[in-house]
């Protein structure tokens, strides 16, 4: 909340006479949401009349019949769900206003973040670049084991973990692939290569999709392009599908604007960068990269729900011929957020979602997880760090098929 209060005010010089109005009425929506946040308040319905209200709406009555108006409050009510409300409200703010329906309050420390890692971006688009140019099955296993573990440790850069403060990567992701496998707590990357990856199957449609659901905007959407690139380079998948959120979300998730800003930074910068944007534009035109934003990754429900509440997503999903999830809070959706017992499988705690197989890659930042190894979980209990879950320090590479 800080953070948008300190983004409005910024802004405010930056705007025509005429959104004074719509300034003041966003401070002031701002600032009774944070009091009734401290103060524990029931939560409201939403009142702006964009991006599903009447969902929302439909959620909070069912909620206040099931527990009471006084049992639907900031503190009482499911974390996740009171996480997801607030950032819907938060978006309501400018949503009704008349000069700023698109302002994005955490614009200013997703470009930093980009910024931040501008030379590690350059080392692995020219990893990917040397790696592409040999093509024998064990370098293409080398090459892909390193780009998705890149994957998995980019996803430590979660400023909404950092309240929107700076989120510097100790190592590059290259160095990161290749020296922190002690801390991957379940890692089937091996046999989602051997199994999936490098001999994919046509899906539904006839050829072979790729589809990455995408957590944080920056270094991890940097990484997720510079796989898909290689992956469609190396003609190991034919399209690749993104998935998005549809308003600025959890802070730096990934939306339409950030992606299309990415690509125009990459442009922007020249060189090697400039030979990435070219490929990934390239593929665009031809329909073999796609970015997509449904509603449902912005609502609260568990995956397991998508069926019946989002068919036609799932259709499309069911669609793929592999599915990367990325991050925490995919990963808390996938589950249902639930206390599960560390050794439960994976494929159980999805609860029964799994319209194609499934990778989920997610550094723990969250104190939910399955599908960790019996002598793993039996380890991790005995733990004398009790935040082990939620420091972002251990991942998983967990597949579900």
């Amino acid at each position: 909340m800080c953070c948008c209060f300190n983004t409005t005010f910024l802004h405010v010089v930056r705007y025509f006479e005429e959104a004074d109005a719509d300034i003041k009425a966003i401070i002031a929506e701002l600032s009774e949401m944070r009091y009734r946040i401290a103060t524990d308040k029931p939560l409201e319905d939403i009142s702006d009349t964009s991006y599903s209200h009447d969902m929302w709406n439909r959620l909070l009555a069912n909620l206040r019949t099931k527990h009471g108006e006084d049992g639907v409050t900031w503190f009482k009510t499911d974390w996740l769900f009171a996480e997801c409300y607030m950032y819907r409200r938060i978006v309501g703010t400018t949503a009704k206003s008349k000069y700023l329906k698109f302002f994005d309050y955490f614009r200013k420390q997703k470009v930093e973040s980009f910024n931040d890692h501008v030379g590690q971006i350059r080392d692995c688009i020219n990893y990917m670049l040397v790696s592409s140019e040999e093509v024998t099955i064990q370098k293409q296993r080398e090459t892909l084991e390193v780009m998705l573990k890149m994957c998995l440790w980019g996803n430590r850069c979660d400023l909404s973990l950092s309240c929107g403060g700076p989120t510097k990567l100790a190592h590059s992701p290259i160095e990161s692939a290749r020296m922190l496998d002690s801390y991957i707590l379940c890692d089937d990357i091996g046999v989602a290569m051997d199994s999936y990856l490098l001999n994919l199957k046509p899906s539904g449609k006839g050829s072979r999709q790729f589809h990455i659901v995408l957590d944080n905007t920056g270094p991890e959407l940097l990484g997720d392009l510079i796989l898909a690139e290689y992956l469609m380079g190396a003609k190991l998948v034919d399209k690749t599908v993104l998935h998005g959120k549809e308003y600025p979300y959890f802070v730096s998730d990934v939306t339409g604007n950030d992606f299309e800003w990415s690509l125009e930074e990459l442009n922007r910068l020249g060189n090697v960068f400039q030979r990435l944007y070219e490929k990934l534009f390239g593929r665009i035109k031809k329909g073999e990269l796609v970015f997509q934003d449904h509603r449902f990754w912005t609502y609260p429900h568990p995956y397991c729900e998508m069926k019946s509440v989002a068919p036609d997503l799932y259709k499309q999903l069911s669609e793929a011929s592999f599915i990367m999830f990325k991050g925490d809070l995919n990963y808390r959706k996938l589950v249902a957020d639930r206390d599960w017992p560390f050794e439960t499988t994976f494929k159980t705690a999805l609860c029964g979602f799994l319209p194609a197989p499934i990778l989920a890659l997610r550094t723990l930042k969250s104190e939910t997880v399955a599908g960790l190894p019996e002598s793993v979980a039996r380890r991790m209990c005995n733990e004398p760090d009790t935040k082990w879950m939620v420091t972002g320090e251990y991942a998983i590479a967990e597949l579900a098929c």
